[in-house]
């Protein structure tokens, strides 16, 4: 009796021993991914500059209205994740007063973690559908010619090289072109866009090959998921 005690002890003691040791394995595995979630979780990029550069090439009223003239939106994207921001190439449009008059094309590219990188659209504009505009007259006289120009940055956020967070950075730059002086001044609002709302935004706008949507939304685990930000 007294064998079979002590070999129900030792197996009572091995059974808690490896118990012990499981639990231990689980917390340091725990702590491990905690540790891995916290270093890689994704964290939405930031627009932190939107440079419009614009030029009035020709501008003439008479004999006939003529415009030419140049808009490019430059965004300066930082990615505070270590994990990197790819997009593919992606087209928007050009207003004058609600009226599709030109497209910016962002190219396909990647902002590296940690990194900052400027996304220069390649931006063209009609002038002659400017100048069709049954606004231009009134417009031209007043000297001031109001431009909408979107650029749309949509990709994808990599967490550890594995899984993909859909990401959507909008730049909406209102111009406002000063023909006589040859100047201009802009406002730009950036809206990122995550997750479910991001894919959603990019559905829509591949849907008409243009982004006309300014609605905000979240997705990443980081309250500036859907927050707009405005540069001059």
């Amino acid at each position: 009796m007294s064998k079979d005690k002590a070999s129900k002890l030792a197996r009572r003691k091995a059974h808690c021993m490896a118990c012990c040791v499981a639990l231990g394995v689980l917390v340091i595995l725990g702590a491990l991914a905690l540790a891995f979630y916290l270093v890689y979780r994704p964290r939405p990029p930031r627009v932190v500059a939107t440079p419009v550069d614009i030029s009035v090439d020709e501008f003439s009223l008479l004999p006939h209205p003529t415009l030419k003239v140049s808009v490019g939106v430059h965004v300066v994207v930082s990615n505070p994740s270590h994990s990197p921001y790819r997009y593919g190439p992606t087209l928007s449009a050009v207003t004058y007063h609600g009226a599709p008059v030109g497209e910016t094309l962002v190219p396909a590219g990647e902002v590296g973690g940690k990194a900052t990188a400027r996304i220069e659209p390649a931006t063209v504009v009609d002038g002659v559908k400017v100048a069709e505009n049954p606004h231009f007259a009134s417009d031209a006289v007043a000297g001031v010619l109001p431009f909408v120009a979107v650029a749309r940055v949509v990709g994808k956020a990599l967490v550890l090289r594995a899984f993909e967070v859909p990401v959507t950075v909008e730049t909406v730059c209102f111009v406002r072109m000063y023909v006589f002086h040859g100047e201009s001044s802009s406002r730009c609002v950036s809206t990122v866009r995550t997750g479910a709302a991001a894919a959603s935004a990019s559905r829509s706008g591949n849907g008409n090959g243009y982004g006309y949507g300014y609605g905000y939304g979240a997705g990443f685990p980081a309250e500036a998921a859907g927050r707009a930000q405005e540069h001059d």
